[in-house]
């Protein structure tokens, strides 16, 4: 294990060393790999909606069946979880077969064995850090975004990239009603916020 993290650090490293271009901070190199992502590794699809009952806990709180969705978002946001456009089992798969152990069963465990268990649970999702990329939105029926998923047993989150289209939207149309009437076209997994 300790070699893969090892290989997992060099890659990182020497993809960040054989940056052709130099950026002025942070913020404006992930808005480069977000732009790279949308241009190089984009295929437009059709995700359906969830067709299950949704129940939201709290603000920041969703059940998609066996799913945990924990958002932490402008409210504004909001609806593309709770009507369901977006849902943790587009990432996390059903995960029907998963054994849940309870806290003393997983406290029994070694720490290998913990960290595997917590590699493969997948009952719960989080999100935060989620934002327009308004600079990728040049036609008013297509808006782009990028959050970041915490996931059990890892220390950096992963960045995920979505585009919504609302096929009647225009200039004027507001956020609320975009999205409560667009579908989800596109998601991909992008780099570890290190």
């Amino acid at each position: 294990m300790k070699r893969f993290f090892i290989l997992l650090f060099l890659l990182m490293f020497f993809i960040g060393f054989s940056q052709k271009r130099e950026f002025k901070n942070q913020g404006e190199q992930e808005n480069y790999w977000a732009e790279q992502i949308f241009e190089k590794k984009y295929k437009k699809e059709n995700y359906s909606r969830f067709n299950s009952e949704i129940l939201v806990k709290s603000n920041s709180e969703i059940l998609f069946d066996n799913k945990t969705l924990i958002v932490y978002c402008s409210s504004d946001y909001l609806p593309i979880f709770t009507l369901g456009i977006f849902y943790p089992q587009l990432l996390i798969g059903t995960g029907e077969n998963n054994e849940i152990f309870s806290k003393d069963e997983f406290d029994k465990l070694t720490d290998e064995k913990k960290f595997f268990y917590n590699l493969q649970k997948n009952d719960s999702f989080n999100i935060s850090n989620l934002e327009e990329l308004k600079f990728l939105n040049k036609n008013p029926t297509i808006k782009r975004f990028r959050f970041w998923n915490f996931r059990s047993g890892f220390a950096n989150p992963q960045v995920y990239y979505f585009e919504l289209t609302n096929k009647n939207a225009n200039k004027k149309t507001s956020l609320e009603e975009f999205i409560k009437r667009s579908e989800l076209t596109y998601i991909k997994s992008g780099h570890l916020v290190i």
